[in-house]
């Protein structure tokens, strides 16, 4: 979602009034790897729930809200483009600012059959390999297994671009690291784009 705004006050839901220039702590992430599916940031989440990212680009606010799992990498669900450097913000499931600082940072792409090495990230992030794997769905595909798993520590999969979560339920999958191995509990279509991120 975009928003135009000509105060740097903005509200968001719940209400939430945020001064965006009210944080002048900066903390460079260094390059961060983008794809047309997501942002990948070197941060691990403190806690499970519901997180926001906001950021700006040409006068217009970008806010999205997303899930992030405690002691993961987050992964924004959003595509920013490449070449460029960035601020923004993350928000907690209490809507406090992560850190109380914006972080800035330079996009770069994530490409297939290339792993990106990051340099230590913000909140105790240790440098991790991270990397893009895309195929097309056969027809009632339960599952698919990619040697570039091995020794993956969290995968993120996107079916035709939406974010899917690891779980049981219907529109989750499961991940075997032994296996190298993601099931899909619900099967895929024909010709749908699987995108999926890997950290090691």
């Amino acid at each position: 979602m975009y928003l135009k705004c000509s105060s740097p006050k903005i509200v968001l839901q719940n209400p939430l009034i945020i001064d965006i220039m009210s944080t002048t702590n900066i903390i460079h992430l260094g390059e961060i790897p983008v794809c047309s599916e997501a942002t990948v940031l070197p941060i691990v989440a403190t806690e499970t729930g519901t997180w926001a990212f906001m950021t700006t680009f040409n006068g217009a606010y970008q806010y999205i809200q997303f899930t992030a799992t405690e002691g993961q990498n987050i992964v924004v669900p959003t595509g920013l483009n490449e070449d460029y450097t960035y601020t923004f913000k993350l928000f907690r499931p209490d809507s406090s600012i992560l850190n109380d600082t914006n972080y800035t940072a330079k996009t770069i792409p994530l490409l297939q059959g290339a792993d990106h090495t990051s340099s230590s990230g913000g909140n105790g992030a240790l440098p991790y390999t991270t990397g893009k794997l895309q195929f097309i769905a056969t027809d009632s595909q339960v599952e698919s297994i990619h040697v570039e798993l091995t020794n993956a520590k969290q995968v993120v999969v996107f079916v035709e671009g939406a974010i899917r979560h690891e779980g049981n339920e219907d529109d989750e999958y499961v991940f075997s690291q032994q296996n190298t191995t993601i099931t899909y509990n619900t099967p895929l279509t024909e010709g749908q784009k699987i995108t999926i991120i890997y950290f090691k």
